[in-house]
Formats: structure tokens, sequence, C-alpha cells
């Protein structure tokens, strides 16, 4: 059976998750500031207290982004050793997609229910992105996309908003969706879902091709 490991550093939380024999372990912790000091350690926890080694394990997955700089770059150098080290292949996930999986791992939403994350970019711009439930998934609409607050568009006929970013809800060009929880995190465990799903339809990478996905040079709304 598949084994993967999987890191989420994108925001003030931090989480390590394991797939092992077909179960999921997560530990996650609130460290704002402390990612640096606290991330290895995790993981060494997670995979001495599982009696796995990193050479035991298919691969590694990763929250790419967006998120906070600082926390993706600590994520990322991780990655990297420890897939230099074990010689693993690793696989990216979106931040905004591990936001989703996670509400729709915990609600179980209507199939077809449309999910939209998002997260504060700071300087008066938010990380968004459109999600879609399909057999236990989530999938994307459009690329996740760095906005403007009064850029975020109408989007009354969304079914669920996550995230801090809707905090700046009032100041976004459409009506509000008929459920919101702004309390949402990206999650390393349901970043672990998703990557085994691309485990499973090849879609790896080497750790040298391990990069951060900052959206600060993309505006724009790409929709379907």
């Amino acid at each position: 059976m598949t084994s993967l490991l999987a890191i989420d550093a994108a925001t003030e939380a931090c989480s390590v998750a394991l797939l092992r024999d077909g179960e999921i372990r997560e530990d996650f912790r609130m460290l704002p500031r402390a990612h640096t000091r606290y991330l290895l350690p995790m993981v060494d926890e997670m995979l001495s207290s599982a009696g796995v080694t990193l050479a035991q394990l298919d691969g590694l997955a990763f929250t790419a982004g967006p998120g906070s700089f600082t926390g993706l770059r600590v994520a990322i150098a991780t990655v990297q050793g420890l897939a230099f080290a074990a010689d693993l292949p690793v696989l990216p996930v979106s931040t905004l997609a591990s936001m989703a999986q996670h509400y729709m791992n915990t609600e179980q939403p209507d199939e077809g229910s449309l999910l939209v994350p998002i997260l504060d970019a700071r300087m008066d711009e938010l990380y968004v992105g459109r999600y879609v439930c399909r057999n236990g998934f989530v999938e994307a609409v459009c690329d996740d996309a760095l906005l403007a607050p009064a850029a975020v568009g109408d989007l009354a006929a969304v079914a669920v908003g996550l995230g801090e970013g809707w905090e700046y809800a009032e100041r976004f060009d459409g009506a509000a969706p008929a459920r919101l929880d702004t309390s949402v995190l990206p999650h390393a465990a349901s970043a672990l879902m998703l990557a085994e799903r691309d485990y499973l339809a090849g879609k790896l990478l080497p750790a040298e091709q391990a990069q951060p996905v900052y959206l600060r040079d993309s505006v724009a709304w790409q929709k379907a």
C-alpha cells in the first residue's frame, strides 16, 4: 500500500500527516512564527511513533502555496532535505485545495457544492480559490488567484466561503455565500488525500522541482 508523508506550514498553523497501511495520522498545531523550530521534530516524531523510516515512504507531499512566504520556504527546505536524503519524489498540493478538502472531510457538503477558500495575502490582497466537491475530493474550477478584495467578484452562488480572507467580505463586489466558516485552515491530512490521488495518477516530481507557489506575479482570475 502507498506510504506518504505530508507537510503544511503555509499559515500560522503547522501540521504533519502520515499515510500508512490505508490510515492517516496527523499532528496539527498552531505555531505562529515557530515553524522552523518545530516542523522537523514533528516529522521525526510522526515517523518514529509509526515505526516508519524515510526509506519506507513512497513520496513526500507538501502544501506549495499560496501562503506565508516564510512558511512556504521552511516547508520546501524541509521537504527537499528529506527527499534528497531518501531519494524520494515529491507531490505539491495547493494550500487552498487543502483547505477545501479539509472542510469537505469534516462537514461533508453536498456533491457538487462550490467551496471558495480565501487567505489574507497582506498588502490589501487575497489568495482566492474555487473548488467543487466531486466523488470525495475537491477539484479546481479555475486557477488559484491573487486578487484585490473588490476584484473577487459576485460569489452569490457560492455554497461555502472558507478561511480568514472572508473577513474582507464587505468589500467584495457581490453577495455573501450561503454558508461561511472563517476558521478553516490548511491541514497536512487533507493535502495527503489529494497527494495520494496524484501519486496513483503518476504525478510525481523530483526533489529539485519542489517549488513554492507565491502568486504574486499572477493577478488574473481564469474562469473555467
